[in-house]
């Protein structure tokens, strides 16, 4: 494992408690999007929440009729929440057959992967979902990587952060074999891109 990812991975498992609490109420449109991967994906559809951190996202996804497993690299995230089907593994190998999966989330996760592993790790999405299986990948707006202090959940300790241009995750989806369907743009403490995809039908 690279040194950003366990320093990054060391950081949640401090932070977590205080992480659980601050994201709890989520961000603007969060349910809406919960709401556009459950009819995309339709009802009792296998969906992984990659790098769910305590699991907010994996319950109303839950909530919502879909079958969630839910994926940290964190043992102190997982911890910190109420989850079933959570599995402690890291997102460039996921434990995942195939074809496995209607659906993909991750949500704000893909950030804290150096921009050289961000290739394989979306190939590697494609992989474990079905033909024409959906994607939810939001990721920081920006041209830079490198590490921030994790200053708004009281501690010293870095988390590592790649941030990601519109054309450069376009590309880069395309390049793993997705369909890029929407883009968002949203303010919420960064710049972000929301980005709906899917696998070739």
């Amino acid at each position: 494992m690279s040194d950003e990812l366990i320093e990054t991975r060391a950081t949640y498992d401090v932070i977590a408690p205080e992480f659980a609490k601050v994201v709890a109420t989520g961000y603007p449109g969060l349910h809406q999007d919960v709401a556009r991967m459950r009819e995309a994906v339709g009802p009792q559809a296998w969906v992984a929440d990659i790098g769910c951190g305590p699991g907010r996202d994996s319950a109303l996804l839950r909530e919502s009729g879909l079958r969630v497993v839910s994926l940290d690299l964190s043992e102190g995230m997982l911890r910190a929440g109420d989850l079933r089907g959570k599995v402690q593994a890291d997102m460039r190998a996921l434990p995942l057959r195939g074809g496995s999966l209607d659906g993909i989330w991750c949500q704000a996760a893909l950030l804290h992967i150096p921009r050289g592993y961000a290739p394989s790790v979306l190939a590697g999405f494609a992989c474990v979902l079905r033909p024409g299986g959906r994607l939810h990948l939001s990721v920081a707006a920006g041209e830079s990587q490198g590490w921030e202090v994790a200053e708004n959940y009281a501690s010293p300790q870095r988390r590592w952060f790649t941030y990601h241009t519109r054309p450069g995750i376009e590309a880069l989806l395309t390049a793993a074999g997705f369909a890029v369907a929407e883009v968002r743009e949203h303010e919420h403490h960064r710049s972000w891109l929301t980005i709906a995809a899917h696998t070739a039908i």
